[in-house]
């Protein structure tokens, strides 16, 4: 089977050669430029990191790296033409570096080991009406050209094309980064109205953003990514009746509206225990469930398998990300991944990833014995 085979297979819960895997494709099954340089060193492999996401310093797994893994997806990138301006929203002080995003969220790392970006400052906290009616959108960004050249080519080589640069988070999860998450938990609870008028807004500018990604891209996609955390490590951000009520019907929509421009599958990255909410997301035409956090509540991995196993496609579920890749041993890893393999890969529905973006203190041994146990254990 070439690669596109193998993901489609699965992707259809059909028993492909192999179980195929990510490292690399979405943006949230990368790692940390900090792991990456790491990486490199132990495969041979020398070249400069380019970090593919500023917030988490994700880095861009290149296609030398992905091919001595043996990584069976790819996507087109940088997916965006460069805003010019971007430049004038980044500064730093004496101990921090900052920049303002798409949203006006300003964001801050300390210079001295900062690690990440974290929220230093919402747009919207504590705003009134007339602040929400003076808040600037952000506009589609420009298709970079290149990047579609760039799908065709993964075409071409008879691999997948993921498309993973969406506009925003989701409907849920995208409006803290404006509001702040009281405000924002605050107005779905007591301000319908108001929620729904962001809300109505926010589903406008991703129809808009989809329409002029398959102008662009036409039939070349075929996995395209959304996110929306939607749980914890022990429930979900709010109750069923909420999420039926003020976020599943967003959703609905914009499924749909891929659905009706594009044959790609649809993939949801939603972290924290969410079984729950896996028959609405299946309701409403989600194919994909990422990362599979497999640690949270209720998300055993043969549970998962038994219940949903036939309806939705296990992305991820790999290894967990939090306890057994950075602080186990090299045989915890292997005993990790090998059950949950054997969990995950029956009557396909299933690709292999880590539980979200490898971190920085994941040990080098520890990743290579979950790749080596993945290889040893991938054939069907």
């Amino acid at each position: 089977m070439t690669c596109r085979e193998r993901v489609l297979t699965a992707l259809d819960h059909k028993e492909p050669d192999r179980v195929p895997w990510d490292f690399g494709a979405t943006k949230v099954c990368k790692c940390h430029v900090v792991f990456y340089k790491k990486l490199l060193k132990e495969l041979g492999i020398e070249e400069e990191p380019i970090i593919a996401a500023k917030m988490g310093q994700h880095a861009l797994i290149s296609e030398a790296v992905q091919r001595r893994l043996e990584c069976d997806l790819r996507t087109p990138f940088p997916a965006f033409l460069k805003d010019p301006s971007a430049a004038a929203k980044e500064w730093e002080d004496e101990r921090y570096c900052y920049y303002i995003d798409d949203w006006g969220t300003t964001m801050k790392m300390p210079k001295a080991g900062g690690l990440y970006y974290d929220v230093h400052a919402y747009p919207l906290e504590d705003a009134d009406e007339e602040d929400e009616a003076a808040y600037q959108w952000p506009s589609i960004p420009k298709v970079n050209p290149e990047a579609v050249e760039q799908a065709r080519k993964i075409r071409e080589d008879g691999r997948p094309v993921v498309y993973f640069e969406a506009i925003g988070n989701g409907f849920l999860q995208n409006a803290p980064k404006i509001y702040g998450y009281a405000d924002w938990m605050m107005m779905l609870s007591s301000e319908e109205e108001r929620a729904r008028r962001y809300l109505d807004k926010f589903l406008d500018l991703k129809i808009r953003f989809y329409d002029a990604i398959f102008d662009a891209y036409g039939d070349l996609i075929d996995v395209v990514c959304e996110n929306d955390d939607l749980g914890t490590q022990n429930s979900t951000w709010i109750s069923k009746e909420m999420f039926r009520k003020m976020i599943k019907p967003y959703w609905k929509i914009l499924f749909d509206h891929i659905k009706s421009r594009s044959n790609a599958k649809i993939f949801l990255h939603c972290c924290g225990s969410v079984s729950s909410l896996i028959p609405d997301l299946v309701d409403i035409g989600l194919d994909i469930l990422n990362p599979v956090q497999i640690g949270a509540a209720n998300m055993e991995p043969n549970y998962l398998k038994r219940e949903f196993g036939k309806d939705i496609v296990f992305w991820g579920g790999g290894v967990d990300n939090q306890k057994v890749l950075p602080k186990g041993t090299p045989a915890e890893v292997r005993e990790s991944v090998k059950r949950n393999i054997e969990a995950f890969r029956k009557d396909g529905g299933f690709v292999f990833a880590t539980i979200h973006n490898v971190q920085p203190d994941v040990p080098i041994e520890n990743f290579m014995a979950m790749w080596e146990t993945y290889m040893e254990n991938r054939d069907y």
